[in-house]
């Protein structure tokens, strides 16, 4: 079974709205939808899970009724985003080889090839990241000072989703290290000496944060007619 997880806990306080940034308009639908919408109209999706702040999580199921999205289940998050996605993980009984596809709620603009190349390599893997080859000049600073320069062509931003077989991401779960800094799923099967796969992102499929993303996400919507 593969399952995609969409983690819909963000506040987006950097937006300046009232309303969590996952829940704004984006051309006709909420931000969330587009990725729902791309993870539920795959074949090989079995089960799509939205991982809901509490406040909206009412609002959140009325926006996806069964009988328009059968796959889908909403649940509460966590107070970080590594909670989140362990709810989701312990929020039903799987199978070791089922393949779990965790992904931000604010990346409207995942593509099915993505999700599609993520669970093939994830079930090869075991453990896999989408990413794109940074198109700057990286430097590593500390205390306003350059301590060095990575070669650009070694440095990657990363993406989601982010693929794993059940067992595995489990297992990084339930053995992390609460003193390590802990920013996704991949972070902490990695801080645990997880070997992890790359597949190509999709310059597009970046996160909305700020002001200047939301616009360049609305100018997306518009120029490419996405629906």
């Amino acid at each position: 079974m593969n399952i995609g997880v969409i983690l819909a806990g963000g506040k987006g306080l950097r937006l300046n709205e009232k309303i969590p940034k996952q829940m704004i308009l984006l051309g006709n639908k909420p931000i969330i939808s587009w990725s729902v919408d791309t993870f539920h109209k795959i074949n090989l999706i079995d089960k799509v899970i939205v991982v809901s702040e509490k406040s909206i999580l009412d609002d959140m199921k009325k926006l996806f009724p069964p009988y328009d999205y059968p796959k889908l289940s909403c649940i509460e998050g966590g107070e970080e985003r590594h909670n989140s996605s362990y709810n989701a993980l312990i929020s039903s009984k799987f199978d070791d080889d089922d393949i779990f596809l965790i992904h931000d709620a604010a990346r409207p603009f995942v593509t099915e090839e993505i999700i599609i190349n993520t669970i093939n390599e994830a079930r090869v893997s075991g453990a896999c990241g989408v990413y794109v080859n940074t198109s700057d000049t990286i430097a590593i600073v500390n205390d306003f000072n350059i301590e060095s320069i990575p070669d650009r062509k070694t440095v990657y931003s990363a993406q989601t989703p982010q693929g794993f077989k059940y067992s595995v991401i489990m297992k990084a779960h339930k053995n992390k290290n609460k003193s390590q800094v802990i920013t996704d799923d991949i972070s902490l099967g990695f801080n645990m000496g997880l070997n992890v796969s790359i597949i190509d992102g999709d310059y597009n499929n970046f996160k909305i944060t700020t002001e200047q993303d939301l616009r360049f996400a609305e100018f997306l919507t518009g120029a490419k007619n996405v629906k």
